[in-house]
């Protein structure tokens, strides 16, 4: 911004005397020149006060102006006019614009409200008591001295605004004056002062306290009259709070949802005379009973209620023959069928019938149900009610019909997300007794003829070349997409009802092809490579790229030549941009159904595409999926070629990884000239890629003394993977065995050592070590812990109970059940029963748990029932404790964790965890929540959709009044923010109060302890403080992210419990970070607040300092305290 004070003045005097001109051209350039004077001198303005007095001046009187263009122009300005303002001149211009005002009736908004509004939309107060002076300002020539009532557009617009931007400074005295005066304004005479008035309340609800808010409620109820026109605006009043905050409705969620049934008027057969207003009625009853729904676990005893109301108005039409759709099908002939469809619409609008508002409505309430209790899917279809959407899907109204597909769309969503997973892959072994196939997952499957049959009906009928209406049915079975038999139907459908390619069509055929057999596609194959060769051909951008994933997905059910040879010349001709090229190299590398020939010609268009710099990356990548899956049918003569030019590539930073990651598959398959592998040693010499580096190396004609000296230097470097040092060092073999010995205490070299004796089958060896072992001889600890994993792949002779015999010495014992773990883990079947039993009654149970883990880790070959049997026998375990043992607690969980990440593909276990997280044993609900905070923090984490259903659960725990549940609860709620922050996002509102209510000290967890002479009180929740506080840092920290956490509130309650020595350093990095963001105020109460709590701890240090019995941490605090004081009121 300039600080040419001169230029400023200048231009300043040139703009009054332009403003004042008879020309209102000129008026209006003044004008437009002081809107940039405003912008590019608003530093100047800022610091020399004079300016601004003048400048104000200008804009009121141009307010004013005649001419409109004039008065537009002068609006303009008072955006960047606001933030060169102190508090006193806004209060003053505020003044000035409201002068004017009247409660008189009017149905225009004057331009002087304009400018009010562009003033607090803008503002950025410094002192938060500026707010309350506003407020207090303004509100008198709002309200109606006589009525009470807000009788001007002007007046509800002011309102508005003030309540939007200065709502957290209304004082209270003022709030009920304002809440009364909505009230009785919406309950007056019906206008459009009356209809603001109800979105203004609900802009009002979030300032309201508990007891305001009930007031609120009481005044609503005592103010609405009977009528239709009232009962209207009583369900548009509390759908306007709902919609505000619909958890303050939750302690009249009864009487508010039996007053929307009763206005339902479900009793009602016949047709009235006031049938339109009836229907106005009950589609804002549908409304309210919508926005109410996201209040959740509350809402459920409502929730059959609901659904009987949603199955009648689904097919809700007074106006028409009552019976059932299908009979209605029968009677009409393919012709005449559905053909006065849109006469019927305009008939709609042209008698004002809303009806087709509440068949809509009826099933956006539906979608809303499924989407956020996923338990009712059941009902869902045994009632009927999926049956019904299908049935009259083919509505008078497309806006309907658009409606009950995406109503059957989050049906089928939900199902899949809580049970589709499992078609994905195959059962293993008694798998299959597990409760396999849903009720609801079954229910679905049944009517996917009657799906289809209903959908082609609906292809049939889109007509006036209604390409929307074409793609949402297109986009439907982009999701309910394993067909089966009813495929081709559909796909013959889809064919006579064509619009062309689309991308839509292009992503329906992608998805089917993903999902069914290719023996269903029939003879409709021949037209969808046709049609997405065509895409493949075209000259346009979008179809090309769509048309290529459609490609792939076809080609990897059966190889076709067309399209293979259509992406090889569009990845090899040069005149396509690199993004399509890119996007077709990547595709080929993708392919599996390719013929020998194929492979080899597409490694020689790699070669050549190696050479072209923007795609080299996906070449490499390609190739390297290519040599994974095809290593037996590629020629040697072509891996050369490759490898030749990735000697010239990897030394070039913009390539090294790909190409290192490319030779570590290629070396498995392929003898390489070894001379790379020198390049690669200078890159392992500057610390780059060494895991990378070593697997290729260890799989090069290398002699082994060389490779020996890069295994002795590797083995010294930690942040090297154990896999590239076992790797390496099995090349070498049994000579390494020496150095290997030389530090039994290395879990490398005891890992490095095992798979030698492996892989070299050296039984002598291993009898030696169980010699050792038996006898006590050596080392008794490296013995053990090779045995263990040794014991993975090589029959033992030594017994269990030799093993077990360790498990009484501490130095032994853990590392006795881990050994015992991997040496069962080869034969489960043969031990694992036996074991589970003797864990029952073993005082060694904690020890043997350990030894279960392994088994959960190592072995791929488990059944469901044995994954059962192991959760049984944990819970079994947990619910004899009647404390939580913490060591008993972790290993369970991490056991019980285990088990639902090995089976991510079903929610059998994730709903037993579900229930158990509501038991009586406190040592259970900490197990379960500690398991979910295993799966949260585990690498790989793919049951995210699954665990998110338990969530909201564990973060209720809270608020648990077991300390140690507690603690892992908050602890988990972190490992949620720093794992799967967007997991959390949906879920702030409803976490944050719990949290806040973790920030205070409480008497219940304060306790005496006597250390000496005296008595020292200590806080026992003061992880859970301090993790909660760490809670708020962390969500401060992403501001910009969240827009549903109001961070004054944040900051309040940081203040408010954070003047803590125990707890001021991290209280004082979030007070300091809040007050960064331009949308945080520190109001005056608070700012005192923290002053005197700041004087007030710095105070008791001092005084500790004079007795000299100050200690580092006291220093450490009064350095945070100063710090603190200096960014807030220096």
């Amino acid at each position: 911004m300039s600080t040419d004070f001169k230029s400023a003045d200048q231009k300043l005097k040139q703009i009054l005397d332009k403003s004042k001109d008879v020309d209102p051209d000129l008026r209006f350039m003044a004008l437009n020149d002081l809107n940039k004077l405003l912008v590019e001198h608003n530093l100047i303005i800022n610091k020399v006060n004079s300016y601004s007095s003048k400048i104000i001046k200008i804009l009121l009187d141009s307010l004013n102006d005649p001419n409109s263009d004039v008065q537009n122009q002068s609006l303009k300005c008072f955006k960047p006019l606001v933030s060169s303002l102190d508090d006193q001149e806004i209060l003053e211009i505020l003044r000035d614009l409201n002068a004017g005002q009247t409660t008189s009736a009017s149905i225009t908004t004057s331009i002087q409200t304009m400018a009010i509004n562009e003033i607090l939309k803008n503002l950025n107060l410094k002192h938060s008591s500026t707010g309350s002076l506003i407020v207090v300002e303004l509100l008198p020539s709002l309200i109606s001295n006589e009525s009470g009532l807000i009788t001007s557009l002007d007046s509800i617009e002011i309102l508005t605004d003030l309540i939007n931007n200065l709502g957290s400074t209304i004082p209270s005295n003022e709030l009920s004056k304002i809440y009364t005066a909505l009230v009785k304004t919406i309950f007056g005479e019906v206008n459009i002062i009356s209809k603001k008035s109800v979105v203004a309340l609900g802009y009002l609800v979030n300032s309201l306290s508990v007891e305001e808010f009930e007031n609120v409620i009481v005044l609503i109820q005592n103010s609405h009259g009977d009528s239709y026109e009232d009962i209207n605006l009583t369900l548009l009043t509390f759908n306007s709070l709902a919609k505000a905050n619909h958890d303050l409705f939750i302690p009249y969620l009864q009487q508010v949802l039996d007053f929307s049934f009763h206005h339902l008027y479900l009793n009602n057969e016949d047709l009235d005379d006031d049938q339109i207003k009836i229907d106005e009625v009950r589609y804002e009853a549908l409304q309210l009973i919508a926005s109410l729904v996201s209040i959740g676990e509350s809402f459920k005893p409502f929730i059959s209620t609901i659904l009987t109301i949603v199955q009648k108005f689904l097919t809700y039409d007074p106006y028409t023959n009552n019976y059932e759709e299908e009979e209605m099908d029968n009677d009409l002939s393919d012709e005449e069928e559905f053909s006065d469809d849109e006469d019927f619409d305009d008939m709609e609008e042209e008698s004002d019938d809303n009806t087709w508002k509440l068949r809509k409505q009826a099933a956006k309430l539906c979608s809303l149900l499924v989407v956020q209790f996923p338990t009712i899917l059941f009902q869902i279809y045994s009632e009927g009610i999926f049956e019904t959407l299908i049935n009259s899907v083919s509505d008078s109204s497309e806006t309907v019909s658009f409606e009950k597909i995406h109503a059957m769309d989050s049906i089928i969503e939900v199902t899949i997300k809580q049970h589709g997973k499992r078609s994905n892959r195959k059962r293993r072994g008694s798998d299959v007794s597990m409760s396999d196939i849903d009720d609801s997952l079954t229910q679905m499957n049944k009517l996917r003829g009657k799906i289809v049959s209903r959908f082609i009906k609906e292809l049939s009928n889109v007509k006036h070349n209604n390409l929307s209406k074409f793609n949402t049915l297109l986009q439907f079975f982009q999701r309910f997409n394993r067909l089966d038999e009813d495929l081709k139907p559909l796909l013959i459908a889809i064919r006579e009802h064509n619009f062309g390619l689309n991308l839509d069509l292009l992503k329906f055929y992608s998805s089917l092809l993903k999902n069914n057999d290719l023996e269903y596609f029939g003879g409709e194959l021949n037209y969808i490579i046709e049609t997405i060769n065509s895409g493949l051909t075209s000259k346009n951008h979008i179809s090309i790229l769509n048309s290529i994933e459609a490609s792939i997905d076809l080609l990897n059910l059966a190889y076709n030549e067309t399209l293979t040879n259509s992406i090889i010349e569009i990845a090899n001709t040069n005149k396509n941009d690199s993004e399509i090229r890119n996007t077709a190299i990547q595709s080929l590398g993708e392919l599996r159904k390719l013929p020998p020939k194929k492979i080899n010609d597409l490694h020689e268009l790699f070669v050549d595409t190696l050479k072209y710099e923007p795609i080299v990356v996906s070449t490499i990548k390609s190739i390297t999926g290519l040599v994974e899956f095809y290593n037996d049918t590629i020629e040697n003569e072509v891996i050369n070629k490759i490898v030749k030019i990735y000697e010239k590539l990897v030394l070039d930073f913009n390539y090294s990884i790909n190409v290192i990651e490319s030779l570590g598959v290629i070396v498995r398959y392929f003898e390489i000239d070894s001379s790379i592998g020198d390049l690669l040693l200078k890159l392992f010499e500057e610390d780059k890629y060494q895991s990378q580096i070593l697997r290729v190396v260890s799989n090069l004609k290398f002699d082994k003394s060389k490779l020996k000296s890069i295994f002795l230097k590797a083995s010294t470097i930690d942040e090297i993977d154990d896999g590239a040092i076992i790797e390496l060092g099995k090349r070498i073999g049994s000579e390494l065995i020496p150095n290997l010995e030389s530090d039994t205490s290395n879990i490398r070299n005891i890992k490095v050592l095992a798979e030698i004796v492996i892989n070299e089958n050296l039984i002598d060896y291993v009898r030696a070590r169980e010699q050792d072992l038996v006898q006590n001889n050596n080392d008794l600890i490296f013995n053990i812990r090779l045995l263990g994993y040794v014991g993975e792949k090589i029959t033992l002779a030594i017994s269990i109970d030799q093993l077990l015999s360790h498990f009484a010495d501490d130095e032994t014992k853990v590392y006795a059940a881990e050994a015992l773990g991997r040496m069962i883990s080869k034969n489960s079947k043969e031990y694992l029963a036996g074991f589970l039993q003797k864990i029952q009654n073993d005082e060694y149970r904690y020890l043997l748990l350990i030894s279960i883990k392994q088994v959960l880790k190592i072995n791929n070959g488990l059944v469901y029932n044995d994954f059962n049997d192991i959760w049984n026998t944990i819970i079994s375990i947990l619910e004899r404790e009647e404390d939580i043992d913490d060591d008993l607690a972790k290993i369970s969980a991490q056991n019980l964790g285990l088990i639902l990440v090995k089976n991510n593909d079903t929610n059998y276990f994730y709903n037993k965890a579900s229930e158990l997280i509501d038991s009586n044993s406190n040592s259970i609900v900490y197990t379960i929540i500690a398991s979910m905070k295993f799966i949260l923090a585990y690498d790989n984490l793919i049951s995210i959709e699954l665990i998110e259903s338990i969530l909201l659960q564990v973060f209720n725990k809270i608020s648990d009044e077991n300390l140690k549940i507690k603690q892992i609860s908050v602890i988990t709620l972190i490992t949620v923010l720093n794992n799967q922050f967007n997991l959390l996002i949906p879920y702030l509102p409803t976490v944050l109060p719990i949290v806040y209510e973790e920030l205070a000290m409480r008497k219940q967890y304060q306790e005496t302890i006597q250390i000496g002479p005296f008595k020292h009180k200590v806080d026992k929740a003061l992880e859970v403080r301090k993790n909660s506080f760490e809670i708020l840092y962390k969500l401060s920290l992403n501001h910009h992210l969240l827009n549903n956490v109001d961070y004054n509130q944040v900051l309040s309650m940081v203040i408010k419990h954070g003047l803590s020595s125990d707890i001021i350093s991290i209280s004082s990095l979030i007070i300091i970070k809040l007050l960064e963001f331009d949308d945080v105020l520190l109001s005056v109460e608070d700012k005192q607040f923290l002053s005197n709590g700041i004087d007030k701890l710095l105070g008791n240090i001092k005084k500790k300092e004079d007795q000299q019995k100050d200690s580092k941490e006291e220093q450490e605090t009064k350095s945070v305290l100063i710090n603190l004081r200096k960014s807030i009121f220096d």
